[in-house]
């Protein structure tokens, strides 16, 4: 039975100050951490045993997950003592998977594809190693694939700063989407003991000498290395969880919350577990509540994702924003992003009333943790 390993080392830099208090893996995608996503596709495609490979953070990893039976599945863990690389925190799983071909994912990727048409794919080519493929019009951020269209053999792997764009500009091309199948084999390729990247070091020597394919996926995927990325994806995977529901609705919004009948819903929305809303609010389009949220009358929120327990008192608004989990947003607040700058307000702050956080065309305005706002930026 085919396993599953998944990277969750990563510092989580660009999306700080929200990866300050928690690890990047565990950021909440439309009110489910990232890596739990990634964890029950896995369990949808047959997967029974995962392997976590955890640094940064690793006790609130390993707290929230435990050993895998919430998610109806089992879970080691492997603990980097040092920087190992991708290719690197794969070795260190080596026992776990030397037995049979195995799913490795970046633990801060969102995608909503089925594993299990990868892995016919995989198993009808008969390769080393699949890795999932995303067609992206500016493939300069990414590692690019060059690939023979008839066979999807990978032909070549370039890592972002080898990929020279034509001269007319960026054309679509495949790029690594952080998602592959692999054989034991490919173990082989990766010395013990040394930080050792996947990418940089292992795939291109694969590729040269082994059958290493590409399998193009459809959909959502979005890698959330930055904050806009993040409220993005969101977004973009909100609409896609409601387009493939079975009913009619237009939202995702639990059974277990109180919403007063004078409250406006414009989709798309998701509002988790006991979630208060109280009167005249407009929530939507583009809002994504965490669970046991509390919004006092008169708020509007749009574009904008709230995490748990935070609490929006009344005539605030709130727009193109990620408030962290327990903040406070006091009476008549302002928060209004600009387009990819957003508002981003790190655990526990706290902003008092009337304050006017309002983005320009320049920069995000951000918050750390605990931190108490009252002056006005804008």
């Amino acid at each position: 039975m085919t396993k599953g390993l998944i990277l969750s080392g990563g510092w989580g830099t660009r999306l700080r100050p929200l990866t300050c208090t928690i690890p990047k893996t565990l950021i909440p995608i439309v009110n489910r951490p990232v890596m739990e996503r990634q964890i029950l596709k896995l369990k949808e495609a047959g997967v029974k045993e995962i392997i976590l490979a955890v640094s940064v953070m690793s006790d609130i990893v390993k707290n929230y997950f435990k050993d895998g039976e919430k998610l109806g599945i089992k879970i080691y863990y492997t603990n980097e003592k040092f920087p190992a690389g991708t290719a690197g925190a794969l070795k260190l799983a080596e026992s776990y998977l030397s037995d049979e071909n195995f799913f490795m994912l970046n633990g801060d990727v969102i995608f909503n594809f089925d594993f299990r048409k990868m892995l016919e794919f995989h198993e009808r080519k008969g390769g080393i190693g699949t890795i999932a493929s995303k067609l992206v019009n500016d493939p300069s951020r990414y590692g690019v694939l060059i690939t023979d269209d008839l066979s999807n053999k990978v032909l070549k792997f370039l890592e972002k700063e080898e990929y020279v764009p034509p001269k007319e500009g960026p054309k679509p091309m495949p790029i690594n989407a952080g998602v592959y199948l692999l054989e034991p084999e490919i173990l082989s390729y990766i010395e013990p003991n040394k930080k050792v990247s996947i990418e940089r070091e292992v795939f291109p020597k694969v590729a040269r000498e082994k059958d290493l394919f590409h399998y193009p996926i459809e959909g959502v995927w979005k890698d959330i290395g930055k904050p806009e990325e993040l409220l993005n994806g969101n977004i973009l995977l909100l609409k896609e969880l409601i387009k493939n529901k079975a009913t009619s609705e237009k939202n995702l919004i639990s059974d277990s919350v109180q919403i007063d009948p004078t409250v406006t819903i414009i989709s798309p929305c998701a509002i988790g577990e006991k979630v208060i809303i109280g009167k005249n609010c407009t929530i939507g389009p583009n809002a994504i509540i965490g669970d046991n949220v509390y919004i006092e009358d008169n708020v509007k929120i749009s574009n904008c994702i709230v995490y748990n327990e935070s609490y929006i008192s009344q005539n605030a608004n709130i727009d193109t924003a990620i408030i962290a989990d327990n903040c406070l947003i006091e009476e008549g607040v302002t928060l209004k992003g600009n387009g990819e700058n957003l508002i981003i307000l790190a655990s526990y702050v706290s902003v008092r009333k009337n304050i006017k956080l309002i983005a320009t065309d320049k920069s995000s305005i951000t918050f750390c943790h605990h931190e108490l706002i009252k002056d006005d930026i804008f």
